[in-house]
């Protein structure tokens, strides 16, 4: 499978306990008469910071969000509003959208007269190609759907499907590399849709590495699913770690300080850990995110044949956090499920992050 990618290969590499730096960005010199027309669709608390890089790039944004109030701080820094999803893929030459959960993806995307496909059929034959840019974490079939959705609504709008069109382009990284610019962006599609995002008014403005890992749209759901399995079970063992600590006397800050300067000592261990023991668990990703995807993960392990035991363990104790009324904390609260018996009320509903 061949692999592009752009960047030089980030420092992080070499120095896994140093995070990238944020990225500030510096304004360029304009060559066209006007700003590019950059359309963004879901301003949970990522895609709002995206969005916002996306202002700061130059570029003319405009944004929509299912409830109108998320949209008031984008407004601020200079977007523009759109009341349906078809309005901004209407105007705009390239369209990102973040969504909570597949559900979410394909309802923005296809679903009724203003879905994001209808403004693309709906773009006259003069426009330029447009380009629909899906940073959601969905599965591969939700992927291939929105893509095909993608690319019939261009041909029956007269566009060409081959410039421009689908990019699957789900996100590592939370909120504050979201703000920063260093998200990292596992890619699947075209190689055109892909070139056409990477430009300073798309993904270069919002990430500091990017990788074009096959050309389908569900290349790019399953190597983002790899990652949410290993963080997931990785950050659910920390929690058993501690957990165990304290029943065993333990001192935990003394623990998790042998852990960060061992062999096995990573920035996100320490990180979650020290919110574990603070028991502050403000959100840079939510419970409710991460369970989703260690439930698209092990549907992938089951319709493959692989076995999962790690990750089915994980995913019943991010459950069990939802159901202690933690879905929208932090998933380092996850720790919380070793404390409490689950209480006799259903789970908190969530939501979508739009």
């Amino acid at each position: 499978m061949h692999i592009a990618a752009r960047f030089t290969t980030p420092r992080v590499l070499q120095s896994p306990r140093r995070p990238p730096e944020p990225r500030p960005l510096v304004p360029r010199a304009r060559k066209m008469s006007a700003p590019p027309k950059v359309g963004f669709l879901g301003l949970g608390i990522m895609g709002a910071q995206m969005a916002a890089r996306l202002v700061r790039s130059g570029a003319q944004v405009t944004v929509w969000n299912r409830s109108l109030a998320k949209t008031e701080p984008l407004k601020a820094l200079g977007a523009l509003v759109a009341s349906t999803p078809r309005e901004v893929t209407t105007s705009c030459d390239l369209v990102f959208a973040m969504l909570a959960d597949p559900q979410a993806a394909m309802k923005v995307a296809t679903e009724g007269p203003d879905a994001a496909v209808a403004g693309i059929a709906a773009r006259p034959p003069t426009a330029a190609p447009i380009t629909y840019v899906d940073c959601s974490t969905v599965d591969a079939a939700t992927g291939e759907f929105v893509g095909n959705a993608v690319r019939a609504a261009m041909v029956a709008g007269a566009a060409d499907p081959d410039k421009g069109g689908f990019l699957a382009a789900p996100v590592s990284g939370g909120w504050r590399d979201c703000r920063d610019g260093t998200l990292l962006f596992l890619c699947g599609g075209s190689r055109a849709a892909y070139d056409a995002a990477c430009v300073p008014h798309g993904l270069d403005a919002m990430g500091h590495k990017r990788w074009l890992l096959g050309p389908n749209p569900g290349d790019a759901a399953r190597a983002k699913l790899m990652l949410q399995v290993m963080m997931g079970n990785m950050v659910g063992s920390l929690a058993e770690m501690m957990a165990l600590s304290k029943a065993s006397g333990l001192d935990e800050r003394a623990v998790l300080d042998v852990l960060s300067n061992s062999a096995m000592g990573n920035p996100l261990c320490t990180a979650k850990g020290k919110l574990m023991m603070e028991m502050k668990y403000e959100p840079n990703f939510q419970v409710y995110l991460q369970q989703k995807d260690l439930r698209l993960a092990l549907q992938l392990a089951d319709d493959l044949g692989v076995p999962a035991p790690i990750s089915a363990a994980a995913n019943a104790q991010y459950v069990r956090a939802r159901q202690m009324c933690l879905a929208n904390a932090d998933f380092a609260a996850v720790r919380m499920a070793y404390e409490a018996e689950v209480p006799p009320d259903k789970e908190s509903e969530t939501g979508e992050l739009n």
